[in-house]
């Protein structure tokens, strides 16, 4: 396995604060983004307030932050959306942070997708995100409390790849809610933002990438050193520092604001190896680069096709993940 450092501080600088600050955080299972999220949050002195769909899920996270609070619940149902925010309000007081971390992923070209799948990604990662926060912000108005919200969006929402157009279309929706939520809240003094992971290094995603690949570590090798501007890995504690700055007071004029994390994937139009410029190729990666296959030749490239080579650049594998993308 590729080795990375993961920081529990950020490298013992001064860092954001939540001194004080009891932060909701959706989806908190699993050691993709939710799990980065709750390393930042504690570290920054903030109190924790899990949620996951079962207490068999919750448990190991709680056993790694002791003092949090669990709180069981479906953020695609009204009611346990409702329950979720009153029930972490009536145990640990007044909630001010609120991360909308569940979510669902679909890989599946649009016009092979049933309703069924359609509508559970749609319930969970839009419907859910606005139940919460709905619950949250009506809370946070009624008591005339200042309060943040930072939504989990991802690089698809912004571009995307084949069998994604609904996984990015339900990104496109959050990243539009949130744009509308600071317009409508910003008068309350409640901030809305997001942030938009690219592909966060982790076990469970390493674990997915075999999904697409014979050699999950080449191909996360070649994505940190040719797909990504910035060759360094993210991991799912550098999406919990964008979280916690945005939930914090260090950005307490910035709302409405999509944040990537994503190393400058999306800011890329071609990518360097394939330009036909040899010299603007990272010295990192080695020798020549096999042409990535295109999908234009044939019509969509099938899965069964793709190699550790194959540049997947806005691949977002945690988005395949319930509750950790």
């Amino acid at each position: 396995m590729l080795e990375t450092d993961t920081p529990a501080t950020a490298n013992g600088e001064e860092v954001p604060s939540l001194a004080g600050r009891t932060v909701l955080v959706t989806g908190a299972t699993g050691d993709g983004v939710g799990a980065g999220v709750c390393r930042a949050v504690q570290a920054a002195g903030g109190r924790l307030v899990l949620n996951g769909l079962t207490e068999a899920e919750l448990a190991p996270v709680l056993k790694r932050h002791p003092g949090a609070v669990g709180v069981v619940g479906d953020v695609s149902k009204p009611e346990d959306a409702e329950r979720i925010v009153r029930t972490a309000t009536e145990r640990c007081g007044p909630v001010t942070a609120l991360v909308n971390n569940a979510g669902v992923g679909l890989a599946e070209p649009f016009y092979r997708a049933s309703e069924e799948e359609f509508d559970r990604v749609f319930d969970v990662d839009v419907r859910g995100l606005w139940l919460v926060s709905r619950a949250f912000s009506r809370l946070l108005i009624d008591q005339g409390m200042p309060g943040a919200i930072v939504n989990v969006s991802s690089v698809h929402g912004r571009a995307t790849m084949d069998q994604y157009a609904i996984y990015a279309s339900a990104k496109s929706a959050v990243d539009g809610l949130t744009r509308g939520s600071a317009l409508e809240l910003g008068p309350y003094g409640v901030r809305c933002n997001a942030i938009a992971p690219g592909y966060v290094h982790s076990e469970q995603n390493v674990h997915l990438l075999g999904r697409i690949t014979d050699d999950p570590e080449a191909w996360v090798e070649r994505h940190r050193d040719v797909e990504q501007p910035l060759p360094r890995l993210v991991e799912p504690v550098d999406c919990g520092w964008a979280a916690v700055f945005l939930l914090s007071e260090q950005s307490r004029c910035v709302t409405g604001q999509t944040l990537y994390v994503d190393a400058g994937l999306t800011a890329r139009l071609y990518n360097r190896a394939s330009t036909g410029n040899p010299a603007s190729a990272p010295a990192t990666v080695g020798g020549p680069l096999p042409d990535a296959p295109d999908p234009s030749d044939g019509g969509p490239l099938p899965t069964s096709d793709l190699t550790a080579s194959t540049p997947l650049a806005a691949i977002g594998a945690p988005s395949l993940l319930e509750g950790s993308l």
